[in-house]
């Protein structure tokens, strides 16, 4: 069999006892196939690895052509965002609940991964977000987000004010709990939960998503994926506004800073087996056309 990717980086859940068993079963998998393993201290711990071998994220791709994320989305968020400039692909073991990124089960991995391995696979190119925090216009914060940058507020009950540009062009003022920028990646998370639209991961578009908006009538809008946004949150009512991306949080906003939220000029790869089907993972993981008992 010819295998296509012989360098393999390994990146598992941190601080997770139970998945030792998986990743013993993989390792030993990928070393009966002769090919070359490098880890993250997270699956060093669940098995033996030569020091020079063990790598920090950062560095990992270096080494390798093919990056496996061993645990659920989150955990191959994490690896996206620090492999953004990397252009190496990634795949994913699905040890979480919901797996829309990581959709090989421990059960199926030893057929699926000898199929990929050998070169049948699907590779599929997804959007990431850049934020900056802009303060007296200088950047002050920069971070990568694969789901969505959230704008929030912190630590108040109160409504925040947030006022948003596309292009430069004025959009909307509207008073919510807050307001989602998302990928197609992203609309199955955070944006779902507010009532957003579910996006082909294919789309070359973004969405924004208003947080229990005070005005109903103030609904989520898709736009164009390369658009520019800028976001500025008022501080009329002194009320403490906090960022996150795909759940990392930022430095607090001040009043008179400016977020603003581009699409990253590189893309993440990702790797699936070849029967991936976008819309089959949608029915299953949100229990569609079930028959009512």
């Amino acid at each position: 069999m010819s295998i296509t990717f012989k360098n393999i980086g390994l990146i598992s859940k941190p601080d997770v006892s139970d998945i030792s068993d998986t990743v013993n079963t993989l390792c030993d998998l990928l070393t009966d196939m002769r090919l070359n393993l490098y880890a993250d201290p997270q699956t060093a711990s669940h098995r033996a690895f030569d020091e020079e071998r063990i790598k920090d994220i950062s560095s990992i791709a270096k080494h390798c052509d093919l990056i496996m994320s061993i645990g659920g989305d989150g955990t191959l968020l994490s690896a996206a965002r620090a492999l953004v400039n990397e252009n190496i692909p990634l795949l994913g073991i699905n040890l979480g609940r919901l797996g829309f990124l990581v959709d090989i089960s421990p059960a199926e991995m030893t057929v699926k991964l000898k199929e990929i391995l050998a070169g049948k696979y699907h590779e599929e190119d997804r959007i990431i977000l850049n934020a900056q925090i802009v303060r007296d216009e200088s950047i002050i914060h920069e971070q990568t987000a694969f789901n969505e940058v959230a704008i929030h507020r912190s630590n108040s009950p109160n409504l925040i004010e947030i006022e948003t540009l596309i292009n430069g062009k004025f959009l909307n003022t509207h008073r919510s709990d807050g307001l989602i920028i998302a990928t197609p990646t992203g609309s199955t998370a955070y944006a779902l939960s507010c009532s957003g639209p579910i996006m082909e991961p294919s789309l070359d578009a973004l969405v924004l998503v208003p947080i229990n908006p005070h005005t109903l009538s103030n609904r989520p809008i898709v736009i164009d994926g390369k658009s520019a946004i800028t976001v500025c949150v008022s501080q009329r009512e002194k009320q403490q506004s906090q960022i996150t991306c795909d759940n990392v949080i930022l430095p607090l906003i001040s009043e008179g800073d400016v977020i603003r939220i581009q699409q990253h000029p590189k893309k993440i790869r990702l790797l699936h087996p070849i029967d991936h089907d976008f819309f089959d993972i949608l029915r299953k993981k949100l229990d569609w056309s079930r028959t009512p008992s």
